[in-house]
C-alpha cells in the first residue's frame, strides 16, 4: 500500500511538472495564417522556450525539416517556402527539455476562397475582423459569412467586423463567394485573465505597475509575468512594478494566472524631457512653461534685431564720416595745387628778369671792354700802360661776377 501511495505521488508530481511545461506557462506557436492557398509560404514563431535546450516544430506525422531559425534565447521561427494540401494538420513547438506549445490547426486548400481570421485567441471587448479572400481576383469580393454552418451575414463586401466581441461569438466561421467556399476556422475568445497596463507611452524614470486580473476567480492573485515570451517574474499579489522605467523595459508583456493567459500588451517608453530645474520629472509649472516659450523667443529675437540695427547704423555713420574726411582732404589738396600753380609763374618771371639783368650787365661789361682798347701806333700794338692793366682787371672782375650770378641762377633752376 505504501508503494502504491508513493507511486501515485510520483505520478502526480510528474503530471504537475508536465502541466507546468505546457502552453499554460507561456510556450506558444504563432502562425502567419490559419488558412493558406496551396504553394504559399507558411511561417511559425515559437516563443517562451529555452532555445539552448533545442527546439523543433512538429506535426502528428513528423518533424518539420530545416527548422527552426533562432531569433534570440527564447524565440525562433520556422518557414515552409511552399506548402501543399497534404501539409494540412496540427502543428506545435517542442523543446528538448520538455516544453510544448499550444496546437494550431493549419488548413491548406487548392480552392479559390479562404477565410482570414485571428490566429490567436482574442480578448472580450475587442473588435474582430473576418476577411474573405478570393484567389482569382485582387478586388474585394461580396461574400456571405457563416457561423457553425448557419448564415449570419449576407452580401458583405469582403470583410465582416464583430464589434465588442464576447464568449458568445466563439465558433467555426467560413465564407462563401459565388460558387467557392472557404474552409472553416475557429474563433476563440478569452476573458478570464486580463493584463492592465498603461494605454499611452510612459516617460523614462516613472514607476509603472502591470496588474494581472483573473476574472473567473478574483481571489486568485498569483500570476506569472512574461516579456517578449521570456518569464521575468512571479507575483503573489498579481502586480509587476517597474521602478524608474527606461527604454530597455519596452516590449510585449503578458501574464498567466491559474489556467488562463492574458492577451499581449505593448509597453512603450518615451525619452525624458529635461526641464528648467534639471530634475527628471516635469512639474505642473514645467508643463505650463512651454506656453511662455514662444513669447520669450520673440523678445530674444527683437533684442538681437535691435542690436543688429544699432551696429548697422554705427557702420553707416563711420562710413559717412570717413567719406566726408576724404572730401575735405581732397579740397585742401586741390586748393594747395591751385596756389602752387599761381605762385610758379611769378617766380619764373622773376628768374627770367634776373637772367636778363645779368645778361645786360655782361653786355655792358663787354662793350666797356671793347671801348677801352690801348692806343698804339698805327698798325702796331704798343706796350701796355698801367691804366690799361687796371681796365683789364676791372673787366675780368665784372665778367667773373656775371658768370657767377648766371651759374647760381642756373643751379637754382
Amino acid at each position: 500500500m505504501e508503494v502504491t501511495a508513493l507511486t501515485r505521488l510520483l505520478l502526480t508530481a510528474l503530471v504537475m511538472q508536465h502541466c507546468s511545461r505546457t502552453s499554460g506557462t507561456g510556450f506558444r506557436i504563432i502562425p502567419n495564417s490559419l488558412q493558406l492557398f496551396e504553394y504559399k509560404e507558411l511561417t511559425f514563431i515559437c516563443e517562451g522556450f529555452n532555445v539552448s535546450a533545442g527546439l523543433k516544430v512538429r506535426t502528428i506525422k513528423n518533424i518539420v525539416p530545416n527548422c527552426p531559425n533562432y531569433i534570440d534565447t527564447s524565440r525562433a521561427n520556422c518557414t515552409i517556402d511552399y506548402i501543399f494540401v497534404g501539409d494540412s494538420g496540427e502543428y506545435w513547438c517542442e523543446s528538448g527539455d520538455g516544453g510544448r506549445s499550444n496546437i494550431v490547426n493549419i488548413i491548406v486548400t487548392d480552392g479559390p476562397v479562404i477565410l482570414e481570421s485571428p490566429v490567436l485567441p482574442v480578448m472580450e471587448g475587442d473588435n474582430v475582423t473576418l476577411r474573405c479572400i478570393n484567389k482569382e481576383t485582387s478586388s474585394t469580393p461580396t461574400a456571405d459569412f457563416y457561423k457553425n454552418g448557419i448564415l449570419i451575414k449576407k452580401g458583405f463586401t469582403g470583410n465582416m467586423v464583430i464589434h465588442n466581441v464576447s464568449k458568445s461569438h466563439e465558433g467555426l466561421y467560413k465564407c462563401r463567394f459565388g460558387a467557392g467556399e472557404s474552409p472553416a476556422s475557429p474563433l476563440t475568445v478569452t476573458g478570464d485573465v486580463k493584463l492592465e497596463s498603461p494605454a499611452l507611452p510612459v516617460t523614462e524614470g516613472e514607476t509603472v505597475t502591470l496588474r494581472c486580473r483573473n476574472q473567473r476567480n478574483p481571489f486568485y492573485l498569483q500570476a506569472d509575468f512574461y516579456k517578449d515570451g521570456n518569464h521575468i517574474d512571479i507575483s503573489s499579489t498579481g502586480e509587476l512594478i517597474i521602478h524608474s522605467v527606461s527604454k530597455s523595459d519596452e516590449g510585449l508583456y503578458k501574464c498567466i494566472s491559474g489556467a488562463g493567459e492574458s492577451a499581449v500588451k505593448q509597453l512603450l517608453v518615451k525619452e525624458q524631457t529635461p526641464n528648467h530645474h534639471g530634475s527628471g520629472t516635469k512639474t505642473e509649472k514645467d508643463r505650463r512653461a512651454p506656453q511662455r516659450i514662444p513669447f520669450l523667443n520673440y523678445m530674444y529675437l527683437l533684442f538681437w534685431i535691435a542690436i543688429a540695427v544699432v551696429l548697422i547704423l554705427q557702420l553707416l555713420v563711420i562710413g559717412l564720416l570717413y567719406w566726408k574726411k576724404q572730401l575735405v582732404l581732397l579740397e585742401v589738396e586741390m586748393s594747395e595745387q591751385k596756389n602752387k600753380d599761381m605762385y610758379n609763374p611769378s617766380k619764373k618771371g622773376k628768374k627770367q628778369k634776373d637772367t636778363a639783368g645779368a645778361c645786360d650787365n655782361l653786355s655792358f661789361c663787354l662793350e666797356t671792354n671793347h671801348s677801352t682798347k690801348p692806343h698804339t701806333e698805327k698798325g702796331k700794338i704798343g706796350p701796355t700802360t698801367t691804366a690799361d692793366r687796371n681796365t683789364v682787371t676791372v673787366i675780368l672782375t665784372v665778367s667773373s661776377k656775371c658768370h657767377f650770378h648766371i651759374l647760381r641762377y642756373m643751379c637754382s633752376i
